[in-house]
């Protein structure tokens, strides 16, 4: 009985922190949110800005949905790039025209897979969030990038622009991953937040009830088979805040591990 005393001693303490945790939590993501009129203006033009950018490549409405609006992004850069394959194979030298087919060919295999992953999830922001961490189109703008260096000479300007246009359409998609996520922590801390709160306070209560039975009572409260069921669920009740705080930690830091550079730069995480 001695050693469940301090079992549920630490768990009240270790559930009060916890709740601690929460406050600050929640003060992190209101200090994202409280914003004065001219910042909420800057932010929603700038967005606004993005989202006209990307209606233009695809001359059509982008929806509103995170998953539909990757779709729209994905099929624009698509459509880019097999231009390009296009006009390199009729413009460009044979050693120049294989790398860029061979680019091509990448990106495009990797855009039908982040499609059809999109299309099998749901529209939720993690779901379509996930479908890109193994994205990293990091490597094919550099290969673009030196195939233009060492044949800038025999690289027609119909061809030239449309590299240009690749590049851009792959930076639309990191910007839109680096939004989806940036939209996604933020839902993910308030979602902690409330979590951690709805858990701890039975936590808490579950650990003071149980630390009244132990010292209130001079010989043992339970018959022996009782005890091995009422003290083990206590303790996992007592534990549960703290499993979701590693579960809900362990998602995030993934998440920001996997999407940590931006375009065109890696690393070494975002390589395996």
């Amino acid at each position: 009985m001695q050693s469940l005393f301090y079992v549920f001693s630490g768990l009240i303490s270790g559930n009060f922190t916890l709740i601690t945790v929460v406050v600050s939590i929640n003060q992190l993501v209101l200090s994202q949110e409280l914003q004065s009129p001219g910042e909420l203006e800057s932010e929603i033009s700038e967005t606004v800005d993005y989202r006209e950018e990307v209606e233009a490549v695809a001359d059509r409405p982008a929806p509103a949905e995170p998953a539909g609006f990757l779709r729209l992004v994905m099929e624009s850069a698509r459509q880019d790039v097999q231009r390009l394959g296009g006009l390199s194979a009729n413009t460009l030298p044979d050693d120049a025209a294989a790398e860029i087919d061979e680019i091509v060919a990448d990106l495009t295999g990797e855009f039908d897979r982040i499609d059809g992953l999109v299309q099998e999830s749901d529209s939720g922001i993690f779901q379509t969030l996930s479908t890109t961490l193994e994205t990293n189109f990091a490597d094919q703008i550099h290969r673009l990038e030196t195939v233009r260096w060492e044949y800038e000479s025999a690289i027609p300007d119909e061809t030239d622009a449309a590299i240009d246009d690749v590049l851009d359409r792959l930076r639309e998609i990191d910007i839109a991953r680096q939004y989806f996520k940036s939209m996604y922590l933020q839902v993910e801390l308030s979602r902690l937040s409330r979590y951690l709160f709805y858990a701890g306070i039975p936590a808490v209560a579950v650990a003071v009830g149980s630390l009244f039975v132990l010292t209130t009572t001079s010989g043992p409260p339970f018959a022996t088979r009782v005890q091995f069921v009422v003290f083990p669920t206590a303790v996992t009740i007592g534990t549960f805040p703290l499993l979701l705080l590693f579960a809900y930690i362990l998602r995030t830091a993934t998440v920001t591990e996997r999407t940590a550079a931006i375009t065109p730069f890696t690393t070494p995480e975002q390589e395996t």
